[in-house]
C-alpha cells in the first residue's frame, strides 16, 4: 500500500488577535544593520564557504534564479533573515544554523517559539533547534516547521492558501527549553541526502525567510481553532465521463489547532449538483480531540455514484463543533471541490492556473492517469480512445518544435513502487504536433492515433502524456492547475484495493514515470476523450488513411513509405525515437505517388514515430524497428 504523506498543520494565529497579555521574555526583529545581528552565530555546518552558503540579512528578499517574493513580515522595513538556497545550488548538502544568544528560561513552565515566516519547499526541512552545547549541535533537540511538505508547495498551503505571505508560526519548545538556564534556539535550514520530497534536486531549493522572532511563557493558541486539513479526498477525476462512472468515497484529517480539547466534531460531506439539489450526505463524529492532535484516516460510511449523465458537483466537507461559534478562524472549516460527469471526456483539471517545466533538464514527459473501471459501451459499439488535448503556456517561443503525444496502456503498478516502468507499460497510441507559435493558451488536439480506433481495456490505467525534448534551453511550459491535490484520493483507494493515480513525470525522458509527478497537488491539462465515434477535428489537418503507408513493420535495415497523394505537395519527414529526439529530418519536394525508402540498419532496435508534414496535411506512423 503506498504510504501517506502525511500532513500536520501548524498553528497560524498571532497573540494580539486573541487579546492575550503575552509574557515575553525574548525577541528579535533582525534589523538589518549590515550583518548577524547581537549575539547571534551563523553556523554554515555544511556547505561551500561562499557568503550565500550562510544566512543573509537585509531588506532585499531572495536573489536566486527562483526566487520567491521577499517576506511581508510585521517589521519587514527594517530587514529579516534569509537562506536563499537558490542562490547556493552548487552543493551536494546545505546545513546552515542561525542561533540566538544564550537565553536564561530556569523560570520558565513554558516555552513558545513565534515567528513570522514564508518558506517554499524542494528538497530540504526547515527546522527549529534547541540545545545548551555550542560543541555538540548534533544533541540539539529538533522541531520541524513543515512536516510533511511537498516539493514546490509553500509553507502557507497547510492553512489552504499556498500565497500566505507571511505565515505566522507558533511551535512548543517546552520540552527542550523551559526550566533550562542558557539554552540557545535556532533555525537550521537543511538540504541533504535525508531531506528529499519530492524534488529532483539536492541542495538547490528556493529559500527560508525569517522574521519577529518572539520567545513567550504564554500559550498562544486560542481555545477554540478546529480544521480541515489539505489531506481531504477529492474524486478521482474532475471530468469523468458518463461511461466510467464509479463510487467516490471520502476522507479528511481534521486538526485541533487550539488548546481546549474538543468533546464531540462532527464532519460531514455534502453533495449537491448543478441545480442545486442535494444528493449525497454523510458524516463523521468524533470525540475527545485533544488540543494539537490530528483525526485522521477515518473514511466516510458511504460512497457516492453520480448517475452515468452529463452533470456538474460541488462536494464540501464541513466541521461543527460546540465551540465553533467562536472558532478562531473559520474559513479553514469547510474545504470544497468541483466535479463532473461528462460526456466522453476524462480531465484531472477544470482548467489552468499555470505552467510547468522541470528545473534540472528541459526535456520531459509530463500526463495523466485515466483508469478504465468499466466495459460498458456507448450505444453497442466498443470504447476507444479518441482525442488527447494539452495546452502550454509560452507558445510564442516553441515555433518550428514538436512533441510527441502519447498514450501508454499501463494495466497495473507490478511492484508497486508507484512508477510506471517500462517493462509495464506499452506504447499504446503515438502521435505528434508542430507548434506555429500561434497557438496562445488554447487547447492543442490531437488524435491518439491516426491507424483508427484503439479500443480500451476494462481494469486497465492509460497514461495521456506530452513528451517535449530540447538539445538547447529552450522550456517548454505545460498548462497545469493547482486547484485539485489528490493526495487524499490515492491512500483511500489503494485502501481499498483499487488505486487511483493522478499526474505521471518523466525528467529527461528516460522511460519510467512517477505517479508523485511534481507532488500529487498539481496536475497537467492533458486530456483523454473516449468514445465511440471518428473524430475528425483536431488543430492539425490529418492527411487521409491510406495517404501515406510503411512497410516492412516491423522493419530491419530499411523501411519504405508509400504516397499515395491527389496533388503534388512539399513538406518535410521527421523521425522520432521513444525520447522525443528528432532521428531523422527530412525535406519533401513535390511527392504525390512515390516510395522513399529510410535506412534503419544504424537504428538501435525499438519504437520510432514517423511525421510526414506536408502543405496537406499530416501523417504520424509508428513503426518498430528489430534486428
Amino acid at each position: 500500500m503506498q504510504l501517506k504523506n502525511y500532513v500536520i498543520a501548524l498553528f497560524c494565529l498571532s497573540l494580539t488577535t486573541f487579546g492575550l497579555q503575552a509574557q515575553d521574555f525574548f525577541t528579535e526583529s533582525f534589523t538589518s544593520d549590515g550583518g548577524v545581528p547581537t549575539g547571534w552565530m551563523n553556523v554554515e555546518v555544511a556547505g561551500d564557504g561562499s557568503p550565500s552558503a550562510s544566512w543573509l540579512f537585509g531588506t532585499d528578499g531572495p536573489t536566486g534564479p527562483f526566487a520567491t517574493d521577499p517576506i511581508a513580515s510585521t517589521t519587514a522595513a527594517d530587514g529579516w533573515a534569509t537562506f536563499d538556497s537558490d542562490l547556493n545550488c552548487s552543493q551536494t548538502v546545505q546545513d546552515a544554523w542561525l542561533i540566538s544568544p544564550a537565553i536564561d528560561a530556569s523560570d520558565k513552565a513554558a516555552v513558545w517559539l513565534i515567528f513570522e515566516t514564508l518558506y517554499r519547499s524542494f528538497n530540504d526541512r526547515p527546522q527549529i533547534r534547541v540545545g545548551t552545547d555550542l560543541n555538540d549541535l548534533s544533541s540539539w533537540a529538533t522541531f520541524e516547521v513543515f512536516p510533511g511538505i511537498a516539493a514546490n508547495d509553500f509553507g502557507g498551503v497547510l492553512d489552504g492558501d499556498p500565497a500566505q505571505n507571511p505565515q505566522t508560526i507558533q511551535l512548543d519548545l517546552s520540552t527542550a527549553a523551559a526550566g533550562v538556564n542558557n539554552v540557545y534556539v535556532a533555525f537550521q535550514f537543511l538540504s541533504d541526502g535525508g531531506t528529499a520530497n519530492g524534488g529532483n534536486l539536492t541542495a538547490c531549493g528556493y529559500s527560508w525567510q525569517v522574521d519577529d522572532m518572539v520567545l513567550t511563557e504564554t500559550d498562544p493558541r486560542p481555545a477554540n481553532e478546529m480544521r480541515v486539513n489539505a489531506f481531504a479526498a477529492v474524486a478521482p477525476n474532475a471530468f469523468t465521463p458518463a461511461s466510467q462512472v464509479e463510487p467516490i468515497g471520502f476522507i479528511a484529517d481534521i486538526a485541533n489547532a487550539g488548546s481546549a480539547t474538543q468533546a464531540t466534531v462532527t464532519l460531514n460531506m455534502t453533495i449537491t449538483n448543478n441545480a442545486g439539489s442535494e444528493v449525497y450526505n454523510d458524516e463523521i463524529v468524533y470525540t475527545d480531540i485533544v488540543s494539537d492532535s490530528t483525526a485522521e484516516n477515518v473514511f466516510f460510511p458511504s460512497e457516492f455514484t453520480p448517475p452515468a449523465v452529463a452533470d456538474i458537483y460541488t462536494a464540501t466537507y464541513s466541521l461543527s463543533y460546540d465551540g465553533d461559534d467562536m472558532d478562531a478562524i473559520p474559513g479553514n472549516n469547510t474545504n470544497q471541490f468541483v466535479f463532473a460527469v461528462s460526456d466522453t471526456l476524462f480531465a484531472k483539471e477544470i482548467g489552468s492556473t499555470r505552467g510547468v517545466s522541470p528545473a534540472d533538464d528541459d526535456s520531459y514527459t509530463y500526463g495523466n492517469v485515466y483508469t478504465i473501471n468499466s466495459d460498458m459501451t456507448l450505444e453497442g459499439e466498443p470504447l476507444h480512445a479518441r482525442t488527447i488535448s494539452f495546452g502550454v503556456t509560452n507558445a510564442d517561443e516553441l515555433a518550428g518544435r514538436f512533441v510527441t503525444v502519447l498514450l501508454l496502456e499501463w494495466p497495473e503498478d507490478t511492484n508497486e513502487s508507484f512508477i510506471a516502468e517500462q517493462d509495464e507499460y506499452t506504447i499504446y497510441g503515438f502521435n505528434s504536433y508542430e507548434f506555429t507559435g500561434n497557438e496562445g493558451d488554447g487547447l492543442i488536439t490531437v488524435l491518439a492515433n491516426e491507424d483508427g480506433p484503439l479500443p480500451l481495456t476494462e481494469g486497465s490505467n492509460y497514461i495521456a502524456a506530452i513528451q517535449y525534448s530540447t538539445q538547447d534551453d529552450q522550456a517548454m511550459f505545460l498548462q497545469a492547475s493547482e486547484d485539485y491535490d489528490y493526495a487524499a484520493m490515492t491512500f483511500y483507494t489503494d485502501s481499498l484495493d483499487r488505486i487511483r493515480y493522478s499526474a505521471a513525470l518523466d525528467v529527461s525522458n528516460e522511460g519510467d514515470l512517477s505517479m508523485t509527478g511534481f507532488g500529487q497537488d498539481i496536475v497537467p491539462v492533458v486530456r483523454l476523450s473516449v468514445g465511440n465515434d471518428v473524430v475528425t477535428s483536431t488543430s492539425e489537418v490529418e492527411l487521409p488513411k491510406g495517404a501515406v503507408s510503411v512497410f516492412p513493420n516491423p522493419a530491419n535495415t530499411y523501411v519504405n513509405l508509400d504516397f499515395d497523394l491527389e496533388e503534388q505537395t512539399s513538406g518535410r519527414l521527421v523521425v522520432f525515437n521513444t525520447k522525443g529526439q528528432v532521428i531523422i529530418n527530412r525535406t519533401l519536394d513535390n511527392v504525390m505517388k512515390e516510395r522513399i525508402q529510410l535506412e534503419t540498419a544504424g537504428l538501435p532496435s525499438g519504437t520510432y514515430l514517423i511525421r510526414v508534414d506536408t502543405e496537406l496535411g499530416v501523417s504520424n506512423r509508428m513503426i518498430t524497428v528489430q534486428h
